[in-house]
């Protein structure tokens, strides 16, 4: 049987059992889309709604709001800070992340933990109907903070939604049927135009060299399409402000660091860090967050001992020109 042929035959049989076999899996779970769809609906609410129905949740935690001055009837500040609770005899700093940005970063988290200290609390849970990126899930893991994001949240907070604001269950959308079509037929083109180069390969030799007969144009088209595309480069502003933001980003991610007491930048290549303790050597976790930036990575880091230590001052550079 000719090459073509058979890949062709292979082509059409993969398209359809990927695509019924596409279909079935996605059948077979509507829930976690319902889910999300149902937590979409919580950035939709007014922030003093949305902390009501975060305050109804720490109640069921058993939480109840500390007494403290000035707060209203229901708990909830008129200026939108953030509530201290309690729950057997611990005191809890709430705060609640609400705005247009649907992904909360570390900068949002950076002073919550003074702040909890100053207002008597010993935890911290930031709650949000969005999503927290990595980098606040790691400044959150160093510092002890809890994060909920609206898909943890909803299913604690659904039963105190009404059922005119729950969302209507729908179907999937065509634009998400064609993409599940499209990357079930891309996949029996490249197996279509394995089965091809298989074929060939297997045909017997002759005494003249065997014409060579082109794989499926559909094939070709599409082995180049799912071809892995190298990552992009990450682009460094020109912009003066927009640089000095990010080295005044990076210091502060810095003194979130343990056993960092305060990071700044001494020249616009030097980054000054002043240690907490003479044991404690954060490079480690540092320079990850310095070559976050490119123009950052080969910054001179000056390791600065506390005052009245008898160690010298180090100096560090994570990556070099």
């Amino acid at each position: 049987m000719m090459p073509t042929l058979i890949a062709l035959i292979v082509f059409a049989l993969s398209g359809l059992g990927l695509t019924a076999w596409l279909r079935r899996n996605q059948a077979a779970r509507p829930a976690p889309a319902s889910e999300e769809r149902s937590a979409d609906q919580l950035s939709k609410l007014r922030w003093r709604d949305f902390a009501k129905l975060v305050l109804q949740v720490m109640r069921a935690r058993g939480y109840r709001v500390a007494a403290e001055e000035g707060l209203p009837a229901d708990g909830i500040p008129t200026d939108g800070s953030d509530i201290v609770l309690e729950r057997e005899g611990v005191r809890t700093l709430l705060s609640c992340k609400y705005g247009s940005a649907s992904v909360v970063g570390a900068q949002a988290l950076l002073g919550l933990a003074k702040s909890a200290t100053l207002r008597g609390a010993g935890e911290v849970i930031v709650v949000t109907p969005g999503r927290f990126d990595e980098e606040a899930a790691r400044i959150a893991r160093q510092q002890d903070i809890e994060l909920i994001d609206g898909q943890s949240l909803w299913p604690e907070v659904r039963p105190y939604v009404t059922s005119e604001a729950a969302p209507v269950e729908a179907g999937p959308s065509n634009a998400a049927a064609s993409k599940m079509i499209g990357l079930a037929w891309g996949g029996a083109a490249v197996i279509g135009g394995l089965a091809w180069m298989l074929a060939q390969g297997m045909q017997p030799a002759t005494g003249d060299a065997a014409p060579q007969i082109d794989a499926p144009p559909q094939a070709i088209a599409h082995t180049v399409a799912t071809r892995p595309q190298p990552a992009p480069v990450s682009v460094v502003p020109t912009d003066p402000a927009a640089l000095e933001a990010r080295r005044r980003e990076a210091a502060n991610a810095i003194t979130t660091l343990f056993g960092v007491d305060r990071a700044l930048w001494s020249t616009q290549s030097t980054l000054l860090v002043y240690l907490s303790s003479e044991d404690v050597d954060p490079t480690t976790d540092l320079c990850p967050l310095l070559e976050r930036y490119p123009e950052l990575a080969a910054s001179r880091v000056q390791l600065q001992p506390p005052a009245g230590s008898r160690k010298p001052v180090r100096f560090k550079q994570c990556r070099t020109y």
